[in-house]
């Protein structure tokens, strides 16, 4: 994890020095909303069967560097709960209290997965409010962005409800700031992690094992 984090910290450290030998801004926003799994024990990205699922959240944040009106490099992170919980029909085992996972149905190794996540990562930003699509000055700034994370998984219960470790992932999203002020901003940011590895859910059946965070930002221009 101690390598990891220095090979994130490095990258950021780079690119910030290089926009710094220009005028550019730093923006910081702090949120938080919904934090889901998708993988080999169920779809949570779905709304369809809501009761197949737990409510878990996260807290995010971001710190981002001007580089140009049409780009921002920015570092990331999050901390808060991940899981999935199978439906008493698929779990389909009568079990104690203490021995569920948290919120949910089944047994421990049976279909639920309930952790403590934390990420930190590095993207690159690309911003529509660049004079070119819409004016840099716009109240609404939408924008996409693209990078990569470390994430570590820790079962916080000590229950076996997850396979813990150090997870890289891929990350990409989009969102929008709405600028209440020429500095303060709120905005929405919707945001995807893909998996380097298909074991975070102790099950390795195909595909990688993703995350999805739904999240409201408020934010501030610092210079």
């Amino acid at each position: 994890m101690r390598n990891y984090l220095c090979t994130l910290l490095l990258m950021l450290g780079t690119a910030a020095a290089s926009g710094q030998s220009k005028e550019h801004r730093l923006g910081l926003s702090v949120g938080g909303g919904p934090q889901k799994y998708k993988g080999d024990l169920g779809d949570g990205f779905k709304i369809s069967n809501p009761k197949n699922d737990v409510w878990r959240g996260a807290f995010v944040f971001n710190a981002s560097y001007y580089l140009s009106r049409s780009f921002d490099v920015s570092a990331f992170g999050s901390a808060g709960d991940f899981g999935y919980c199978q439906p008493a029909d698929v779990a389909n085992t009568p079990v104690d209290d203490a021995d569920r996972c948290d919120g949910c149905v089944g047994r421990v190794g049976l279909g639920n997965l309930n952790s403590r996540f934390v990420s930190l990562g590095v993207s690159g930003r690309y911003k529509f409010a660049n004079g070119y699509l819409l004016k840099e000055n716009n109240r609404f700034r939408p924008y996409v962005f693209a990078g990569v994370a470390v994430n570590r998984v820790l079962d916080h219960m000590k229950m076996h409800c997850v396979n813990t470790g150090d997870y890289m992932s891929l990350n990409a999203g989009a969102g929008v700031k709405y600028y209440i002020t020429s500095r303060i901003s709120v905005g929405y940011q919707l945001s995807f992690g893909y998996f380097t590895s298909d074991k975070v859910d102790g099950m390795v059946h195909g595909g990688s094992d993703m995350y999805r965070q739904s999240s409201l930002l408020l934010g501030m221009d610092l210079f």
